[in-house]
């Protein structure tokens, strides 16, 4: 079968017209709820779970948890359940490096 050649360019200014538009950001906060309230499920009510959203170059939210019974290792292990349970990729930090 021959290949055929497609010519492809990345729309930079399109791309970060999305990444900044009031639908994504609709949807970062929409998925950072939804892993704080899975998280809050998992973790006693001592624990403190916090949702922050933010701007830089795109929409961004944050979801952070502290306080509470447990250790930093199992409130990083529920947050990270969570966030894995609405299908986000979480990678260990020696991979973002």
């Amino acid at each position: 079968m021959p290949r055929t050649r497609v010519d492809f360019r990345l729309d930079y200014e399109g791309i970060s017209e999305v990444l900044k538009s009031p639908q994504m950001r609709d949807l970062m906060n929409e998925t950072a709820v939804t892993v704080a309230a899975a998280a809050r499920a998992e973790l006693p009510d001592d624990a403190r779970i916090q949702f922050r959203p933010y701007t830089t170059d795109r929409r961004a939210a944050r979801v952070t948890a502290f306080g509470g019974s447990v250790t930093d290792e199992e409130r990083e292990a529920a947050l990270i359940r969570a966030a894995r349970a609405v299908g986000l990729e979480v990678t260990e930090r020696s991979e973002r490096e």
